[in-house]
């Protein structure tokens, strides 16, 4: 394991360009970051300290628009990490899959090796070796070889002698080099200490591993932790977030939870759905549902707060059929290690949904990790999917409970002969139907009105 604190700029610049070069299965993509910094290391070998110090600024944009996690207090470190933990990457894939094969983990350890080594190297070494490379070349101009040297030079190097030498001794000035900044106007890559933010769906295994490669520059011993990060929690978005919608082909990480939190009125719904659940993520016969009901009375929200009631599972929604290969969506969750429940979000239950329910299980079934639910304005045809969960508007008493409930939830005093003076004006006013978005705006309205 070698330091990069002490080396001199052409051995420091030798070994950024073999480390960032060997790399295989976490290959960063061309031209992002480790391509730069081997620019760099070229610049630096040429002797082109200004264009080092171009370089290294263009290395510093790329570090911190990479979308890397900010955690370990440096941008560099930080994007290190990223490309081992974030990256959806094969041996990432290949351990979510449950599988461990002998060419994926030689390349992978090889790779924790590269990257172990580099995570030694700090914005100061890379600042230190350009400042001495600029010195030594300062150097060696104000004294230059005479006829002797150069021409061994040559003859060592197997070219031919250069007429530089004789324009040098015929000119009385020296080469004049263009100063290179000091220290201080060098974008520093340090920005913190260490921190763990706790946001992800898999924060809790992530932070150890996390803490590991931080302490230690041998990152290779890491790479049975890795398997079992990835076999367990699953590979590059699944880490991040509990909540999916399929987009074409791809499944993106919902970026917000817009969705109402649970409340009491639909808690007899929540527990009938709830133990379905819980019966498939313990591996035991659990019927696919069907939670149907008109437009607005929680259905959705109904399905979508389970990702937050149970933290072991996914739920990925497809909202867009039309535009969605949701065959193939199974496929790939199927390679996943978690359990996810597929929502069919506001689709015809005697159509799509019973489409895709039938036609998976022709297909020799939906894999053992995936249950599925759909969402409906009609209940469907009976027996179609063994759970039916039907979904109502509220009466006004309960409506005005719901508020109270949102209120309640986000630690907003109330008075509850105003909450209910404030719905009913809102029923009678707008006409408007008692729906859960409407208990939503009303709770805002509330706010709203008390300047809060």
């Amino acid at each position: 394991m070698r330091d990069f604190r002490e080396c001199d700029p052409a051995k420091g610049a030798e070994r950024i360009a073999a480390l960032t070069s060997r790399l295989t299965v976490l290959r960063d993509e061309p031209g992002g970051p480790l391509d730069i910094l081997r620019e760099f290391a070229l610049a630096l070998s040429l002797g082109d300290t200004p264009g080092a110090y171009r370089v290294y600024h263009d290395l510093s944009r790329a570090l911190l628009g990479c979308g890397a996690r900010r955690v370990s207090g440096d941008l560099f470190m930080d994007y290190l990490l990223s490309l081992v933990l974030e990256r959806e990457h094969a041996f990432a894939r290949m351990a979510a899959s449950g599988r461990l094969e002998a060419p994926e983990q030689l390349a992978m350890k090889a790779d924790l090796a590269a990257l172990g080594e580099l995570a030694t190297l700090a914005s100061t070494d890379l600042v230190r070796m350009a400042q001495e490379r600029h010195r030594e070349l300062q150097l060696r101009s104000r004294y230059p070889k005479d006829d002797i040297s150069a021409m061994s030079t040559a003859l060592w190097s197997g070219s031919a002698p250069r007429a530089v030498q004789q324009e040098q001794k015929g000119n009385s000035g020296h080469p004049v080099f263009v100063a290179l900044p000091p220290e201080q106007e060098w974008l520093p890559w340090h920005y913190g200490e260490q921190s763990f933010p706790g946001e992800w769906a898999a924060d809790e295994a992530l932070e150890e591993v996390y803490l590991r490669l931080l302490k230690s520059p041998d990152w290779r011993g890491a790479c049975d932790d890795l398997w079992n990060l990835f076999a367990a929690y699953g590979s590059g978005d699944f880490l991040k977030t509990r909540v999916f919608f399929a987009k074409g082909d791809s499944l993106a990480p919902a970026q917000s939870t817009p969705w109402v939190c649970p409340v009491s009125y639909c808690d007899a719904q929540r527990l009938r759905l709830t133990e379905s659940v819980i019966a498939f993520m313990r591996g035991e016969t659990a019927s696919h549902a069907l939670i149907y009901g008109p437009e607005g009375c929680g259905k959705t929200a109904l399905a979508l707060n389970l990702a937050e009631d149970l933290p072991e599972l996914r739920v990925a929604v497809v909202d867009d059929p039309g535009h969605t290969d949701v065959f193939g969506l199974i496929e790939r969750l199927r390679r996943q290690p978690l359990r996810f429940l597929l929502l069919l979000d506001g689709v015809d239950a005697d159509g799509y949904a019973s489409k895709v329910l039938l036609c998976a299980c022709s297909r020799g079934g939906l894999p053992q990790n995936v249950l599925l639910a759909a969402t409906s304005r009609e209940p469907g045809s009976p027996g179609t999917f063994p759970l039916a969960i039907e979904m109502k508007y509220p009466r006004i008493a309960d409506f005005i409970d719901i508020v109270c409930e949102l209120l309640e939830t986000q630690d907003e005093p109330f008075d509850r002969q105003e909450v209910r003076n404030l719905c009913v004006d809102l029923q009678v006013d707008a006409r408007e139907k008692l729906t859960m978005t409407a208990a939503v705006a009303a709770a805002s309205r509330y706010k709203a009105l008390k300047g809060r």
